[in-house]
């Protein structure tokens, strides 16, 4: 057997790369999820220093999702 046939395919590489990245962006919403949830004591409210890095972080996680979409999407283009 040559190294070679045990090498992945590009297929098998974009499949794992997909992987990968669908569960990166899973975690990121439970990220965001973090960010929204509760606290105690109940009913206080953020300094405005927190708010401001929840909303920030907030858009970044977005963001980052947005780049994961766009590199499956160039992915997925490139396997058909």
């Amino acid at each position: 057997m040559h190294n070679e046939d045990r090498l992945p395919t590009w297929n098998d590489i974009v499949h794992a790369t997909i992987a990968s990245l669908t569960t990166a962006r899973e975690s990121l919403g439970n990220a965001r999820d973090h960010l929204h949830s509760d606290w105690r004591p109940v009913g206080s409210t953020l300094s405005d220093e927190q708010a401001a890095a929840r909303i920030a972080a907030g858009k970044l996680i977005a963001e980052a999702k947005g780049l994961i979409d766009q590199a499956k999407a160039q992915l997925y283009e490139a396997e058909r």
